[in-house]
């Protein structure tokens, strides 16, 4: 627990609630920032500002609002709803808050703003900050598919337009030309999941695309963190002249938030498969299971599909 995390614990700890107010943070930085109960059951952070959030939004998870003083300052307010995520608003505040220390508070607080919006979708479906290993493996996957389209000399625009899959489309990418779907298994396994009908169930064709990727020792040739390639991809983003904005809206989408944590484990990517997904390919299809069974997960035994390979 990092230092702003046991401050905002330990400050909600002291407050009475029938007693009212609130208690203002220690931390350097050009907002000010408190804490509060909205009501018993309701921690809520407050930053007091001299303009205005003109657009703030809720979510099931945070009641977020913007409220002008008497004295005429703001307080912007982010109330957790939901006790069980208690421990990812705080995680999310402290976050925050380092996130936006920056010299002048109008840029200060556009940071709070875009930081927020990035936390806001992974407050809403997970209940802990930090992907198990598994699902970093299978974002790395699809981080490096980007990072291929991007290198390749796609618009990082349109490349993330494609990636649809953290916004729960069936495919992890689709674009003009083709589709993709992108599976991330060990150096030693002989067999991927599919984990609906929906996935290899269309009628033009597409890639299947697998990528060895296994965890390894820091000092290991060629090893990498998800932390290091996010921010690879956000650095080769600015170099086309674009702005990784919507990198980070995606990876909130897929329960990713930018943080050191992500910066401890290293990976290795050992190999890479494209199989071509066209009729003859193997796999289930919604029209040839009844209508009864509402989903199925199947698995291919990649040794079977060679046929199907690209060169």
């Amino acid at each position: 627990m990092d230092s702003k995390e046991k401050e905002l614990r330990e400050k909600w700890n002291t407050i009475n609630y029938y007693s009212g107010g609130a208690l203002k943070l220690s931390v350097k930085h050009p907002l000010e920032w408190y804490v509060r109960y909205a009501t018993p059951e309701h921690k809520s952070v407050v930053i007091v500002s001299q303009k205005a959030l003109k657009k703030i939004d809720s979510s099931k998870c945070i009641d977020a609002s913007c409220n002008q003083r008497k004295d005429g300052k703001y307080a912007i307010s982010f109330t957790l709803m939901d006790r069980k995520q208690e421990d990812v608003f705080i995680t999310m505040t402290g976050d925050i808050i380092e996130y936006s220390n920056v010299d002048t508070d109008d840029i200060a607080l556009l940071k709070v703003l875009r930081r927020y919006n990035a936390w806001l979708k992974l407050l809403d479906h997970k209940s802990n900050a930090i992907l198990g290993s598994n699902t970093q493996k299978g974002l790395i996957g699809e981080l490096l598919f980007l990072k291929e389209k991007i290198e390749a000399g796609m618009a990082p625009s349109i490349a993330l337009a494609g990636w649809v899959g953290p916004e729960g489309a069936d495919q992890d990418f689709v674009y003009a030309d083709c589709w993709h779907e992108i599976k991330a298994t060990g150096i030693s396994s002989v067999g991927i999941s599919i984990s609906s009908v929906e996935q290899l169930d269309r009628d033009d064709d597409g890639e299947l695309v697998v990528y060895r990727i296994d965890k390894c020792a820091p000092d290991y040739p060629e090893s990498f963190t998800l932390y290091g390639l996010v921010h690879n991809i956000i650095d080769l983003i600015s170099q086309r002249g674009e702005n990784p904005d919507e990198l980070i809206l995606k990876l909130g989408s897929a329960g990713y938030i930018d943080m050191k944590e992500y910066d401890k484990q290293h990976f290795r990517m050992s190999s890479k498969q494209i199989f071509s997904v066209s009729d003859s390919f193997p796999k289930i299809r919604r029209s040839d299971i009844p209508a009864e069974i509402t989903n199925a997960e199947y698995q291919i035994n990649i040794p079977s599909i060679k046929n199907w390979e690209k060169q």
